[in-house]
């Protein structure tokens, strides 16, 4: 299968916890990211196709947490070998600068994966 993504993803090196903002509820955990999508784990399936509007809570330097909300469709999902556990995929459409430059700064202090 041939890669689509123009920039690697990092694998999560600490728990990101991704949320729906209409409802508030979480989606689920990041697995992977790059400014232009994520992977997620989650308990419940994502409806591929569709768009989300989300948010994610980013660690910042003062001991503190970052909120960046972004429009992603959902553009795979399928489930793990663990019963009620699902991986899926989200394409980043919309994201203000300044939430791009937040997810460059994270993965910059991530181990390459």
């Amino acid at each position: 299968m041939q890669e689509k993504r123009h920039s690697p993803r990092k694998i999560a090196d600490e728990v990101l916890v991704v949320s729906d903002q209409i409802t508030g509820g979480q989606i689920g955990r990041v697995v992977n990211i790059s400014a232009e999508g994520l992977m997620l784990l989650s308990e419940e399936p994502v409806i591929t196709g569709s768009v989300y509007q989300l948010d994610m809570l980013l660690p910042d330097s003062n001991e503190g947490f970052q909120r960046i909300s972004f429009g992603a469709e959902a553009v795979w999902c399928t489930e793990t070998s663990q019963p009620d556990s699902y991986w899926s995929g989200f394409r980043i459409i919309d994201i203000g600068n300044d939430d791009v430059l937040a997810i460059d700064g994270l993965i910059l202090d991530w181990h390459t994966g």
